[in-house]
């Protein structure tokens, strides 16, 4: 039953797919597909941008200023980098490798395979990953770039290798329509960028790869349309219009073009929403919507389309992207669709290239600083950015930020269907672009469940939690046993001081039921965090910080120094335990990517309801604020002002009285 909940109304497909599976149906349908006629009449440029760099490349630099890849000297040499993580394919890749551990995943057919249980070979991520080819596109820009002929010995064993060894329908590579989707515009950049050298032979080979790709992706579509409602919908339909523009035509090709289109733009306008957030609640996943648009542009441009692009690369402007570090919110797996050869989890380059091609192209300091831009653009004048949220506005679903001094900080009270952590609340404080206390990752999807839930449950982020019950409960490894919504409220300026706040109802189920609202107080001083909790005194809370990994903690102190040798005070309240690298319940942990965690110091606090939960992180010699007094209704102190909030029915109100007279409100949604 819980199954059933989760899923909603994707379970009976769910259910019906899987029972396919298992009685043959998958057998008869995608079987039928391996003896469909392979024939081959040439495929067609996928349209990059003449702009892009070519000729050889003076070191560290691409032709004519713009931004170059390395001379894809590891790629040369059979090294990767997949997840942060260096691997060494050796002289001829196995794409069946588990790599993140001995084995292999058998090279049987994909829907006899079994990747979710214990008894499989490993996690699935890493031979994916593999399969997304970005490093078979960096080996073509180096053949394009300069007739390399060592990498285009290397790309030319790649590909023989992958069409040895992946037959249609057989092995885990073809498990996956979004997988499948996003090697076809690998495949297709690899053809434009260096088919002449590699030969007609190996262009018979891709164009009859991606044909059967096109037919697999129409077989599989009432299972994406009716259990995927989410960036796989927009990723498979991606690929079938990406496979138009390269394949011959023939006269079937305007009815898949348009519905393509039509599946895409149907997705469209659920993903992205008018504020450019998305239903992804997910950092990740939102840049790698954004990269899906962009590449939509390239292939099949719309103003629909431009214009949702933009929207989603000015929301993350706003959260800071062209600045610095911004928090690693929901699930992070590198998910890209642009290749790159700089670092996979820097954010700052999709959202260049997004606003380049919602414009007319980039300018020449983003085409020499960024290489998706030097690569998927030409010289023009991109959209405007929009500025980073320093005044503690909601830059869209629920997240606020504000920034004063050497202090920066988001907070988040909204919540989405897909990706997102339990993490109603969560405060993230960068102290002079370290972070303090931070959102500490994924760790993983398919390893223990108990690292898995261990880093996206409540206990793992820095929100209140009541009567030892999490926001949303975990229910497998993407599900949730429970929904909660959460708004941004107008923020209040006093003084050199920025008050974020918001609330949310992730506790309404409780009885009596309870409403949280987080106020943050920004200052050039430090932060402090305050949670009010609707309802009467008494009820037993918890509160998690998760420490940056470079801070070092002083318990007895109550300081901590940053990674970049700030000291700062902390401001602590109930009962205080730090905790690091404890697996049993899992605990102390900080994942910069996905595939890794290291240890780092939690601080998990708890006591029992008096007034508003209050902590701070200074580097004065008092916090920026405090709470009134012990006794129930308390309030928060800001010099001579002292900030309330009003629990009025659906309208919630933030009040400020004393020298600083102000009320803000905000008003729940009905339901």
């Amino acid at each position: 039953m819980a199954d059933v909940t989760a899923l909603g109304r994707g379970a009976a497909p769910r259910a019906g797919y899987e029972l396919s599976k298992r009685a043959g149906g998958h057998a008869l349908i995608f079987g039928g597909l391996r003896r469909a006629p392979r024939r081959a009449r040439g495929l067609r440029p996928i349209g990059l941008p003449r702009g892009a760099p070519s000729g050889p490349a003076a070191p560290g630099e691409g032709a004519g200023g713009y931004a170059a890849d390395a001379d894809a000297a590891d790629e040369v040499k059979g090294v990767v980098r997949i997840f942060g993580r260096q691997v060494d394919l050796g002289p001829r890749t196995d794409w069946h490798a588990v790599l993140d551990a001995p084995g292999r995943w058998p090279a049987i057919p994909w829907w006899r395979l079994d990747i979710r249980s214990e008894s499989r070979p490993g996690d699935v991520k890493w031979a994916w990953e593999l399969g997304r080819m970005r490093h078979l596109v960096l080996l073509a820009r180096a053949v394009a770039r300069g007739g390399d002929g060592a990498a285009l010995d290397r790309l030319r064993g790649e590909l023989e290798s992958w069409f040895i060894q992946n037959p249609p329908e057989r092995g885990v590579h073809w498990y996956s329509n979004l997988e499948i989707a996003l090697r076809c515009f690998a495949f297709a950049q690899v053809q434009e960028l260096a088919g002449e050298p590699l030969g007609p032979r190996l262009a018979e080979r891709t164009e009859r790869e991606l044909r059967h790709a096109r037919r697999h992706l129409l077989a599989d579509l009432p299972y994406t349309a009716s259990s995927m409602r989410n960036n796989h919908w927009l990723g498979d339909s991606l690929g079938l219009l990406i496979l138009e523009r390269i394949l011959p035509a023939d006269r079937l090709s305007p009815a898949r073009r348009r519905l393509a289109r039509a599946l895409f733009d149907a997705q469209l306008g659920r993903q992205v929403r008018p504020d450019g957030s998305m239903i992804e609640d997910s950092l990740s996943y939102h840049r790698f919507v954004t990269e899906l648009l962009a590449v939509r542009m390239l292939v099949d441009p719309t103003e629909r389309v431009r214009d949702a692009l933009v929207r989603s690369a000015r929301f993350l402007c706003r959260l800071g992207a062209l600045e610095g570090p911004v928090p690693q919110f929901g699930d992070w797996d590198e998910g890209r669709l642009l290749c790159t050869a700089g670092d996979a989890q820097r954010i700052a380059g999709s959202v260049a290239v997004a606003l380049s091609l919602g414009g007319s192209g980039a300018t020449r300091d983003w085409l020499a600083e960024y290489d998706e831009c030097a690569w998927y653009t030409r010289v023009g004048t991109p959209v405007r950015p929009d500025p980073a949220e320093r005044d503690g506005l909601d830059i869209g679903a629920g997240l606020a930020r504000a920034a004063r001094g050497r202090w920066t900080t988001w907070l988040k009270v909204g919540s989405g269907p897909s990706h997102g952590h339990a993490d109603l609340g969560s405060t993230w404080v960068l102290h002079d672009g370290h972070w303090v206390v931070g959102d500490p990752g994924t760790g993983t999807y398919n390893g223990s469940l108990a690292e898995r839930n261990g880093m996206r449950s409540s206990a793992a982020h820095s929100v209140l939690r009541l009567a030892g019950e999490d926001q949303l409960v975990p229910h497998r490894v993407f599900r949730w046993a429970h929904t909660a919504r959460g708004q941004a409220g107008p923020p209040l300026i006093i003084g050199d001081t920025v008050v974020s706040w918001g609330l949310h109802d992730a506790y309404r189920r409780l009885r009596p039921a309870r409403r949280i609202a987080r106020v943050v107080l920004t200052s050039p001083d430090g932060v402090t965090c305050a949670d009010f909790v609707e309802g009467p005194p008494g009820a037993e809370w918890e509160l998690t910080l998760p420490l940056a990994p470079t801070a070092e903690l002083d318990a007895e102190a109550r300081s901590l120094r940053t990674g970049g040798g700030a000291v700062l005070r902390l401001a602590l309240p109930g009962r205080v335990e730090p905790v690091r690298g404890q697996r049993e319940p899992w605990a102390g942990w900080w994942s910069p990517t996905y595939g890794t965690a290291e240890p780092a110091t939690w601080l998990r606090l708890a006591g029992r309801l008096t007034g508003p939960v209050v902590w701070s992180a200074y580097t004065g010699t008092r916090p920026p604020a405090a709470a009134t007094g012990a006794a129930a209704g308390a309030g928060l102190s800001l010099g001579a002002t002292t900030l309330d909030v009003e629990w009025a029915g659906r309208e919630v109100r933030l009040t400020a009285r004393g020298e600083h007279e102000e009320t803000v409100a905000v008003r729940e949604a009905e339901e």
